[in-house]
């Protein structure tokens, strides 16, 4: 995290997500030692192991209220995501866990907050929403392809909205906000 000496970027880079409890995280970063055996690559910190709902990018600081808006007008329910697949995209090296079959509450969640940040003036994916957690970047050779097993059940609870934070470790993702399910 950024000290208090060093000048605020002049804008956030934002994200919502759903971020994993202690175990499920502790699965997926063995996942990705699993995937990283076969395919190297830099593998995901497990502090920064996360599902992307929506990607909003560079906000300026005045805007967080309104995404902030955004997150407190969604009743999140609770509900089991299970990560079922492992899989990878040739075309940027990512090796990924992901479902074969998208819970509703997943995928109500994700159109609602596209909903509201469109109304709110925030950019919003036009592509498919395709859950997956990231677990390699730069992966090399041939990419895994199957079921994981067992799977990970993820007792989803909360959503949240990110910041990232650069520093020369890397990514520091900060959460300014986390709504919690009923």
């Amino acid at each position: 995290m950024a000290s208090p000496d060093t000048p605020r970027e002049s804008a956030a880079r934002v994200f919502f997500a759903l971020w994993p409890d202690e175990a499920t995280a502790r699965s997926l970063f063995r996942l990705s030692a699993e995937a990283h055996a076969a395919c190297k690559g830099r593998r995901m910190r497990r502090d920064t192991i996360h599902l992307t709902l929506a990607f909003i990018g560079d906000v300026a600081h005045e805007r967080l209220p309104q995404l902030m808006a955004v997150g407190d007008r969604v009743v999140p329910a609770a509900f089991t995501l299970r990560l079922d697949r492992i899989a990878g995209w040739r075309h940027n090296r990512i090796v990924w866990a992901g479902t074969d079959s998208t819970p509703e509450p997943l995928t109500g969640l994700v159109e609602y907050l596209n909903a509201a940040l469109a109304e709110a003036g925030f950019p919003v994916e036009q592509r498919k929403f395709a859950p997956h957690v990231t677990l390699l970047r730069k992966a090399e050779g041939e990419l895994p392809r199957g079921e994981i097993a067992p799977p990970i059940d993820w007792q989803v609870r909360s959503f949240s909205l990110m910041e990232s934070v650069r520093s020369h470790e890397g990514a520091q993702y900060v959460p300014l906000r986390t709504w919690i399910a009923t």
